[in-house]
């Protein structure tokens, strides 16, 4: 090889494996600012009555892993299904709960 070839080659970044991670999806997030505004009281909140009522787009044709932090102030008792939920979440869903 010439000289200038084998620099070139060298320079060039390699592919080393195959890489998938599917723990690399991040979940959409969505704050109980939100659920406070678009939701009722006894609602059930799930990622596809989320998708319906269009706080959450599909990625890629596939239904997203959904999280729930506790920005805001709720008033209202909601059932959570299929979402995960911040510790802040879970404290306030507790004394949201123990208040009714």
């Amino acid at each position: 090889m010439k000289p200038v070839i084998r620099s070139l080659i060298k320079r060039y970044p390699k592919l080393r494996g195959y890489k998938f991670n599917p723990q690399t999806t991040k979940p959409v997030v969505i704050n109980f600012e939100v659920l406070e505004k678009k939701f009722k009281s006894g609602d059930k909140v799930s990622p596809k009555i989320l998708l319906e009522k269009g706080l959450i787009r599909k990625i890629k044709g596939r239904m997203p892993l959904v999280k729930i932090l506790g920005k805001g102030k709720i008033a209202k008792a909601l059932t959570i299904e299929g979402c995960s939920v911040s510790k802040s979440v879970k404290e306030k869903l507790k004394t949201n709960a123990v208040a009714k």
